[in-house]
């Protein structure tokens, strides 16, 4: 009967060394996801204000973060498009293609210019390279 009691009172104590690890753990995982939360409000703090103080060793990822944005608009744009509308120049709202003004800031909102007609290129299967995984990897 006493080897039974010391397994259960090693089972219990080990259960509840589990028990508070995990919850120092989920502690833990708590206080980096707040860290990381405003390190990431603080990066986008210092990228807003960067001409107020220059840093030529982020240069390149101000560069990087502003691409990144111009990218975005240009998606967004172009959702607007396939939707078959415009976008107001002034405050960035899908406005209905037939629409003259945006009805929302009253901005004149010029009928965007038909893109450029692109010819269906068909390549022969002979004309097309494959890469084989061990090419890349040289």
């Amino acid at each position: 009967m006493d080897f039974i009691n010391k397994v259960g009172s090693t089972i219990a104590r080990k259960a509840k060394e589990a028990a508070g690890i995990s919850s120092l753990n989920s502690q833990i995982s708590t206080q980096e996801d707040i860290i990381n939360k405003l390190c990431l409000e603080i990066g986008k703090t210092v990228y807003e204000k960067r001409q107020l103080f220059p840093d030529t060793a982020l240069d390149e990822k101000y560069t990087a973060v502003s691409n990144a944005y111009a990218e975005i608009d240009r998606l967004k744009s172009e959702i607007i498009s396939v939707k078959g509308a415009k976008q107001c120049p002034n405050c960035g709202i899908e406005v209905a293609l037939a629409a003259s003004f945006c009805p929302s800031c009253g901005t004149a909102v010029p009928t965007p210019e038909p893109g450029p007609f692109v010819e269906n290129i068909e390549i022969p299967p002979e004309r097309i390279i494959y890469y084989h995984q061990e090419d890349t990897m040289k």
